[in-house]
């Protein structure tokens, strides 16, 4: 019998945690993205490996965001998988606005996979945050043109990299291309040490003299004691041509 792919894993993975999940009292994580989020990552560390966007590394792009001004509006997320990310995402902006979250305050988190889409989606619901969080199903590039054409998404506060490393440095720049960026945005990548993404990280710091008309301000968090990859990259929008 051949060995079971990543994605196969995933998926089965995908059904054990959504069982994990409404096996519990629904009232634990009504309202409360945070709860679920934790819960989240309770399920990845009993299994073992499973490649969300842990704890210690949520905590580090937190504190960045929490610091951003003005506060973010929009978050755009390439790589959804199960929704960890984008329920930390959504806790964070009503950390930042409280329960009367404005209506053009948005997280979009795009992925091709059907079933991680759907599984998030129902999360989102449970969680309560489907009036922040949006689910796009398809490829990010695709999603962020069609989002950038429809006039729903005119610049981009923060933009995380989580899904195929060879698509970080393409999604950066087609941000780039389509002027979504501001001054102080970041762009968040996970996993750059492992499997990593040297073109990428090559790209963010090396623009002190501007590459593509936007400078980045790029540093590298170690989340110690976390399990697999620790390494989050966070560039810092400095200034636009």
């Amino acid at each position: 019998m051949e060995p079971k792919s990543l994605s196969e894993i995933f998926a089965e993975r995908a059904v054990e945690l959504r069982k994990y999940i409404f096996d519990q009292p629904a009232s634990t994580f009504t309202n409360n993205p945070w709860a679920l989020a934790d819960a989240i990552d309770d399920f990845a560390n009993q299994v073992g490996h499973m490649m969300i966007f842990r704890k210690s590394k949520v905590d580090v792009a937190r504190e960045q965001i929490l610091a951003l001004q003005p506060a973010p509006r929009t978050i755009v997320e390439f790589g959804t998988f199960v929704g960890k990310s984008a329920l930390a995402w959504a806790a964070i902006l009503r950390d930042i606005y409280g329960d009367a979250v404005p209506e053009d305050v948005k997280v979009y988190t795009f992925d091709p996979d059907a079933q991680m889409v759907a599984l998030t989606r129902e999360f989102v619901k449970l969680a309560g945050v489907e009036d922040i969080v949006h689910v796009l199903q398809g490829p990010g590039s695709d999603s962020l043109k069609k989002l950038h054409v429809e006039g729903k998404v005119t610049s981009i506060d923060v933009a995380f990299f989580d899904h195929w490393e060879k698509f970080y440095l393409p999604d950066l720049q087609l941000i780039e291309s389509l002027k979504l960026w501001r001054v102080g945005s970041l762009a968040i990548a996970d996993n750059t040490d492992f499997p990593g993404a040297p073109e990428y990280l090559e790209y963010v710091r090396a623009s002190a003299s501007g590459v593509a008309g936007v400078k980045y301000e790029s540093k590298s968090f170690d989340t110690a004691g976390n399990k697999g990859p620790s390494i989050v990259e966070i560039s810092t929008v400095t200034a636009l041509e």
